[in-house]
């Protein structure tokens, strides 16, 4: 993050741009869990990593979402993004742990479309955060 992000908001930044592409990976190859929850990181390491650079303190070790989003200075349209998928994101989250281990073929074609979409949101959000990110160096 360069001036005033400091190592640690950088570092985390380069984090998050590490798990943007490795989601993009899985998500190519149909492996959508794995997918989601690198997006997922990836957006939590931007937060963290914008939240220290306004603060120049690291956030609590375990924090929302929500709190992260309302203590960055992003814009308007990436926060109401961000807070209206965080309980998605959560349900999402406990739902691919369940999958992970059930059976294999367990979506059917419905269920499997609506999660390929839920990634690709999900990874454009990414995209747009990291970009903001960079953008504020």
């Amino acid at each position: 993050m360069g001036r005033g992000g400091g190592p640690e908001g950088y570092g985390l930044l380069k984090k998050a741009q590490r798990d943007f592409e490795l989601a993009r990976r899985r998500r190519d190859s149909k492996e959508l869990v794995a997918a989601s929850l690198l997006y997922s990181s990836a957006i939590e390491r931007v937060l963290r990593a914008l939240f220290f650079k306004k603060t120049h303190r690291s956030p609590p070790e375990r924090v929302s979402i929500a709190y992260l989003t309302t203590r960055t200075d992003l814009p308007q349209g990436i926060k109401e993004e961000l807070m209206s998928i965080e309980d998605e994101m959560a349900d999402v989250v406990e739902e691919e742990l369940e999958i992970e281990h059930a059976e294999e073929d367990i979506l059917t074609g419905v269920e499997e479309r609506h999660e390929y979409n839920t990634v690709l949101n999900k990874g454009a959000l990414a995209r747009r955060l990291i970009s903001y990110a960079y953008a504020k160096q």
